[in-house]
């Protein structure tokens, strides 16, 4: 049996995970043990393998634990989709075959592998065209763009269900991302959710996110909803009838779970995701064009709140 490697993080974790619908049988994953939630449940999943890197942040010392986890792991090949040379050197760790993508972000991760790919450059299409030639299918592009939903919870994790509306639309805002110039403006989330008029809910995963969201909250009818495991999480999103996020792992669960999601990118680069039925790019038009993330790039800020509320009504008429 083979493992797929994706250790982190949560966006990319689930933009890898739509290759799980796909593959002619059942795998075992390695991924950071705090993530490990999101991937629970998939029926085509066997097994996860949970380690803990990030501890060693808090002390050196915790390689020998976690290498010893690894090391007790015994598989034939396993996949390293990550292309890191801490996913490469686990890999190699428990995997006697180690296949990875040919252009990878950290060159020297290739040393550990004993086979390469040849893929593209837009995010998920490389791991279609992965999975095609490993297990030798012959999956097209429209195919991985029309995906079925492939995030899984229980009834029970819909535990903010007492915060949805039966009477009006149940909108998402996905305030929060891991870099400043992804972030859309506090004062336009405020203007968007009074134009809006709508059951709007704001989750938040850390105290910066939360200070934004009761900020929100203090000047548009919204609701904070509470602090939430991703298995809640999942739930959450996958009950509302509208994502509107930033580029962040928690707005890829509306496109995931396809849920009508509307993604706002300023630096982001097109070739991050596939625009279908339900999920819509809104890309700045004072972007830079590049083919990668550009931290000097704060462009997402000059997104008009005209521009979201014309693709909100396309999405929902």
């Amino acid at each position: 049996m083979g493992l797929v490697v994706r250790l982190s993080a949560l966006g990319d974790i689930i933009h890898t995970a739509i290759i799980l619908q796909f593959l002619p049988h059942k795998v075992d994953w390695l991924v950071e043990e705090n993530m490990a939630e999101i991937l629970e449940y998939n029926p085509n999943i066997n097994k996860l393998q949970k380690i803990n890197l990030k501890s060693l942040k808090k002390s050196k010392l915790n390689i020998f634990s976690e290498y010893k986890k690894l090391k007790a792991l015994n598989y034939d090949t396993a996949i390293d989709f990550q292309g890191l040379l801490k996913s490469a050197i686990a890999s190699k760790i428990v995997a006697k075959e180690v296949i990875g993508r040919d252009e990878v972000r950290e060159k020297l991760a290739k040393i550990f592998y004993t086979k390469t790919l040849k893929t593209s450059n837009h995010t998920i299409d490389r791991y279609r065209l992965m999975i095609n030639q490993i297990y030798g299918l012959n999956i097209s592009q429209d195919e991985f763009i029309n995906h079925k939903p492939f995030l899984y919870f229980k009834d029970k994790h819909f535990t903010q269900k007492k915060y949805f509306s039966n009477t009006k639309k149940n909108i998402i805002f996905i305030i929060g991302s891991t870099a400043k110039n992804r972030l859309y403006p506090v004062k336009k989330w405020i203007e968007l959710a009074n134009r809006l008029n709508e059951n709007i809910l704001i989750p938040f995963g850390n105290e910066e996110e939360e200070k934004m969201a009761f900020e929100i909250a203090e000047n548009a009818n919204v609701k904070v909803l509470e602090k939430m495991s991703l298995n809640e999480l999942k739930a959450t999103i996958s009950n509302a009838d509208l994502v509107i996020g930033n580029d962040t792992g928690p707005t890829y669960i509306g496109w995931a779970n396809n849920i009508p999601t509307i993604l706002l990118y300023g630096t982001t680069p097109i070739s991050r995701m596939y625009e279908n039925k339900t999920t819509k790019i809104i890309k700045s038009k004072t972007a830079k064009y590049l083919d990668r993330l550009d931290k000097t790039d704060f462009s997402i800020r000059d997104i008009e709140t005209k521009e979201i509320l014309k693709v909100v009504d396309e999405l929902f008429n």
